[in-house]
């Protein structure tokens, strides 16, 4: 009896064992490159390079971050569409890329040439201005724009990103246009502020604070909930009856054709990536929020922004270049 006990653990062992080695198959023996279609210096691109370290600490090989900015995160997105579908080359980016950018600029691509795969933060939008600026209130800039329908400038970090969504939707609620400035990302849109180039942007909270805090820029606005981080700062919300919020939602996604197993396995690791405390403190640092959840999440976040830009473009209120 001792013996067969002793035989049924030794197989039990085994199984446990063959279970992790599977597991392992199921990643890529390679590298994992995880491409980000926007500028470095940008909110993607900090948290990109937080959770790659994080995620190479779980799985235990190297994962590298590559910039590809431009096009709306078209270029970020083609790269990854193309690239071999076994889980070494993933996109970082928000849906938007899939959802909004198709509506503004011409792809040769769509939400089926994806598979996401996990979500992993989340980031509330500001609407901020130069600190010499003469909006000194949402109400003031609400004013100017009425005034001069699509004559107010206002930054933001690119064609598509979850900035110029935000920009569309205070568009739609407060009945009026400004004058949309694209860049490749907040890095060069806030150096262009400082410098006096614009004096109005839609942006993270992450990449604005240390601005907000050393007073160059001032916060007029949240895309979203009121912030405990700025209690004094109202929301958007209040031009109009219904609830607004505009979330930067961050995750990856792999190409489409990526076998089951191995999405299944990267978004397991990248689940437990998003829980290794050393990427929760730096997200805290960041000034924003891990946000974990399963391909079916990031999928729905595609579904709702693109039903959103459909009714932008059926109004008219937007056309692709």
């Amino acid at each position: 009896m001792q013996r067969r006990t002793l035989l049924r653990a030794a197989g039990a062992g085994l199984a446990v064992q063959a279970a992790g080695v599977a597991h392992a198959q199921a990643l890529p023996a390679r590298p994992i490159t995880v491409v980000v279609p926007y500028a470095a210096g940008g909110n993607a691109d900090l948290v990109a390079r937080m959770l790659a370290e994080a995620l190479g600490r779980t799985i235990g090989q190297s994962v590298v971050v590559d910039n590809r900015a431009g096009g709306g995160g078209g270029i970020g997105a083609n790269h990854v569409i193309a690239a071999r579908p076994d889980g070494s080359t993933l996109l970082f980016s928000a849906p938007s890329v899939f959802s909004v950018t198709p509506h503004l600029i011409k792809v040769n691509y769509g939400p089926a040439n994806i598979r996401p795969v996990a979500l992993v933060s989340k980031t509330p939008l500001v609407l901020v201005v130069k600190k010499s600026s003469k909006y000194r209130t949402l109400a003031d800039l609400v004013q100017a724009a009425k005034a001069n329908p699509g004559g107010v400038p206002m930054g933001y970090g690119g064609l598509g990103t979850p900035n110029h969504l935000a920009m569309l939707n205070l568009e739609f609620v407060a009945q009026t246009r400004f004058n949309g400035i694209a860049y490749k990302g907040s890095g060069p849109m806030l150096q262009d502020m400082l410098a006096g180039q614009i004096e109005v942007a839609a942006d993270q909270v992450s990449t604005s604070r240390p601005y907000i805090e050393s007073g160059d820029l001032l916060p007029i606005a949240v895309f979203g909930p009121r912030l405990a981080s700025l209690p004094e700062v109202p929301s958007v919300s209040t031009l109009g009856p219904e609830p607004f919020d505009v979330t930067t939602y961050l995750g990856l996604a792999a190409p489409s054709a990526t076998p089951d197993a191995v999405v299944e396995e990267i978004q397991k690791a990248v689940l437990k990536a998003i829980e290794d405390e050393r990427f929760k403190t730096g997200m805290a640092k960041l000034g924003a929020f891990v946000q974990g959840g399963n391909g079916q999440d990031y999928e729905r976040l595609m579904r709702s922004e693109n039903d959103f830009m459909a009714k932008m473009v059926a109004a008219g209120r937007v056309k692709a270049e």
